[in-house]
């Protein structure tokens, strides 16, 4: 079973991938241990799909309580995230959210 893959975008760009602990191929579940020692420096959570790039009702939830970007990753896409108060999920511009050499990186590692 290929389990969702997880990564912390930090503040100065850097990549770290996180562990999961998610018992479905569906869903992930960061390390509390290892997201609250870069919790401080979080520019945006990316997380990959099998297929598709839009948020489920579980990425929705999550945008809602870490209010920063999501990155999801799918088979033949890569989109950004924003969860906003008033309209909800909104798609963003993930060109001016990452640098080129991180959006390549991200593309060949996930």
């Amino acid at each position: 079973m290929k389990m969702e893959r997880i990564a912390i975008i930090t503040t100065n760009n850097e990549l770290i991938e996180m562990h999961n602990l998610a018992r479905s191929k569906f869903m992930f579940e960061i390390d509390p241990s290892e997201f609250y020692k870069v919790a401080e420096k979080v520019k945006s959570i990316l997380h990959t799909h099998e297929g598709e790039c839009k948020p489920s009702n579980l990425d929705v939830l999550g945008m809602y309580l870490w209010r920063v970007p999501w990155i999801i990753k799918g088979k033949d896409c890569i989109e950004g995230y924003l969860f906003d108060p008033s309209f909800g999920v909104l798609e963003i511009d993930i060109d001016s959210l990452i640098p080129k050499e991180l959006y390549d990186l991200i593309m060949k590692l996930f």
